[in-house]
């Protein structure tokens, strides 16, 4: 069994509306962005055009979010998925395990990059 066949990572998250070109700083969480427009939102009550923005603002936040959580997840459910191989792995094993230390960790390594990858997508959120 190889844990080079992990799928590779997925790309950074691009908004489908502008091909990656956000107004919006990447710097600032989507959560925070969501917070700053619903503050927004009593103040452009009578406004058809600050409501139009907001609500697009408001629709590329949630895309943006709604990519990053499921990414996430993939994420987390590949290396979930390569521990538990590992795990059964070490489990079956009939005979005294015939690798090292260094063996071991090129073994957890994919799965320590997928664990990562997909807490970088949550991190992106908050």
């Amino acid at each position: 069994m190889t844990f080079s066949t992990f799928p590779p990572a997925m790309p950074p998250p691009t908004c489908p509306h502008c091909a990656g070109q956000h107004s919006t700083p990447a710097a600032v969480p989507v959560m925070e962005q969501l917070h700053l427009c619903s503050q927004r939102l009593p103040a452009a009550a009578g406004d058809v055009t600050l409501l139009g923005e907001l609500g697009q603002q408001l629709n590329h936040c949630y895309i943006e979010l709604d990519t990053a959580l499921l990414r996430g997840v993939m994420d987390m459910r590949a290396a979930h998925t390569g521990l538990l191989a590992l795990l059964t792995l070490l489990e079956r094993r009939d005979e005294p395990l015939l690798f090292s230390s260094e063996e071991a960790l090129a073994l957890l390594e994919p799965i320590q990059q997928r664990l990562k990858q997909g807490l970088d997508h949550f991190n992106h959120l908050l």
